[in-house]
C-alpha cells in the first residue's frame, strides 16, 4: 500500500450508490478504499449518510486534504440531473462531464438559480472553472472519443461480470424504458 504522501487524487461521493460505483473503477482495491486509476494513486471517500450538503462535502474534503497532503486533484462525482434536448439526449448510466462555457465553470449547482413566472429558470450564480489540468484532460478525452469512440459500456460490462451482485443497481436499463 502507498503512503499517505503518495496519494494525489481525492474523490468524494455524495451517496453510497456513487461510492460503490467509484470503488469498482479502481485498478486496485482494498478495505481502505485506496487504489490506482492508471498511474494515479486515488483515495475515495463518501459523505455521511443523510448529509448531502455542501458543508458536509467541504468537511470531508478538508479532512482528506489534511490526511493526504499531496492531493493535487479533488473530484466531487455525483449522480446528476439533466434536461435532455433532441440533439443531446441523455440516458441513465451515461457519464456527463461539464465543460466551461463563456465565463461559467460548466457545472451547474441546483441552488444557484430560481424559478420565475411561467416556470422560466433564472441562473443566479456559477461555480468556478475546473483546474487547467482537468480541462486539458477533457480535451484529450473528447479527441479520443471523436477518433475511437468510448469503452464505457465495455468497462461497465466487465465490472458487472466480476461483481454480479451489482448488476441490479448498475446495469443499463432497456432503451425502450429509459426515457426522460
Amino acid at each position: 500500500m502507498c503512503t499517505r504522501e503518495q496519494y494525489t487524487v481525492g474523490w468524494i461521493c455524495a451517496i453510497t450508490t456513487e461510492y460503490v460505483a467509484a470503488k469498482q473503477i479502481l485498478d486496485t482495491r482494498n478495505t481502505y478504499t485506496f487504489g490506482k486509476v492508471g498511474s494515479h494513486n486515488v483515495v475515495i471517500s463518501v459523505l455521511p449518510i443523510r448529509e448531502h450538503r455542501i458543508s458536509s462535502a467541504a468537511r470531508v474534503a478538508e479532512e482528506m486534504i489534511h490526511n493526504f497532503p499531496n492531493l493535487r486533484i479533488g473530484l466531487m462525482v455525483v449522480i446528476g440531473g439533466g434536461a435532455p434536448r433532441p440533439k443531446h439526449d441523455i440516458r441513465l448510466g451515461e457519464i456527463v462531464v461539464s465543460t466551461p462555457h463563456n465565463d461559467h465553470g460548466g457545472a451547474f449547482q441546483y441552488d444557484f438559480g430560481k424559478t420565475m413566472r411561467h416556470q422560466i429558470f433564472q441562473q443566479t450564480g456559477f461555480l468556478d472553472q475546473p483546474p487547467t489540468v482537468l480541462r486539458a484532460a477533457v480535451c484529450e478525452l473528447r479527441a479520443q472519443y471523436m477518433s475511437d469512440g468510448h469503452a464505457v459500456d465495455d468497462v461497465v460490462s466487465k465490472i458487472l461480470e466480476k461483481e454480479p451482485r451489482l448488476r441490479r443497481d448498475f446495469e443499463r436499463p432497456d432503451p425502450a424504458t429509459d426515457l426522460l
